[in-house]
């Protein structure tokens, strides 16, 4: 299953030493790395990048999470504090949009104190123990966090609710006085727009999750190449896996896409 992991080290050297030590277990096929970073926090309390390995389609979905992971834990705010007066709540949504809640941050940020380094990384494992038995004896504390289809469910949301809006605003409108007429229309017009948007995301989104889905295949395949006949079969499956959820959140995506151009040609 695809995680985001971040492993907190008490210094910089040790949080490469993780980094390495990940890259190893890539190689070994005990679990299949993404992306992977290496982030600090200086005496300030401020988080900066020391290092980003990433590729393709999923190093952009991964540099997204990663800069807004930074913003979060860095500074004295903290993440409640940050999200209380307003000052980060960019950061929040795209936490939120890529299925990386509060409360994780917040158990990452309570470790991840000045002068510690943190090793952040995306990856797909079966088991947690090759992670935590290789991370144990660096001093590495492990958080994980499993990611889920939340972008589609946010833009198949935000299309259901616009086009709600769409459909009150004409209603509204066919029952309304002339002099009432003209401004219900500049809203009408409005939402319609905002719709189109909505295609214009939805259509952006299928073609990305496609790329990152195929970037995905072309790692765990490069991987059966050094696993043992078990992972092997892990693999393949989760090969399928991936697929098949691909095309089905696609189709689910299209279908939502297609409805909206409907509703604007009316």
């Amino acid at each position: 299953m695809e995680k985001m992991v971040v492993v907190v080290f008490d210094s910089e050297s040790k949080a490469y030493n993780g980094l390495n030590a990940i890259k190893q277990l890539d190689r070994q096929a005990d679990l299949t790395l993404f992306a992977i970073a290496v982030i600090a926090k200086d005496t300030d309390g401020v988080v900066n990048v020391r290092q980003s390995d990433d590729v393709g389609p999923l190093g952009t979905a991964f540099g997204t999470a990663l800069g807004g992971m930074v913003g979060l834990l860095g500074g004295p705010l903290g993440v409640a504090a940050g999200m209380a007066t307003g000052s980060l709540s960019g950061a929040i949504s795209d936490m939120d949009r890529i299925g990386i809640d509060l409360e994780f941050l917040d158990d990452v940020g309570s470790v991840l104190t000045s002068g510690k380094a943190a090793v952040v990384a995306s990856i797909d494992e079966y088991w947690t123990i090759p992670l935590d038995a290789a991370m144990e004896p660096l001093g590495g504390t492990v958080f994980r966090k499993l990611r889920g289809d939340v972008i589609d469910d946010q833009i198949n949301r935000e299309i259901q609710e616009t086009q709600a809006e769409l459909r009150a605003l004409e209603e509204e409108y066919e029952a309304a006085s002339e002099a009432q007429k003209a401004q219900l229309q500049a809203k009408i017009d409005a939402t319609r727009s905002k719709l189109q948007s909505k295609i214009e995301a939805a259509n952006k989104w299928i073609k990305d999750s496609e790329q990152q889905a195929q970037s995905k295949v072309a790692a765990l395949k490069e991987q059966v190449k050094a696993a043992n006949e078990k992972r092997k079969a892990q693999i393949e499956q989760q090969i399928d896996k991936i697929q098949v959820d691909t095309a089905q959140r696609q189709e689910k995506l299209k279908k939502s896409a297609a409805s909206v151009r409907e509703a604007l040609t009316v």
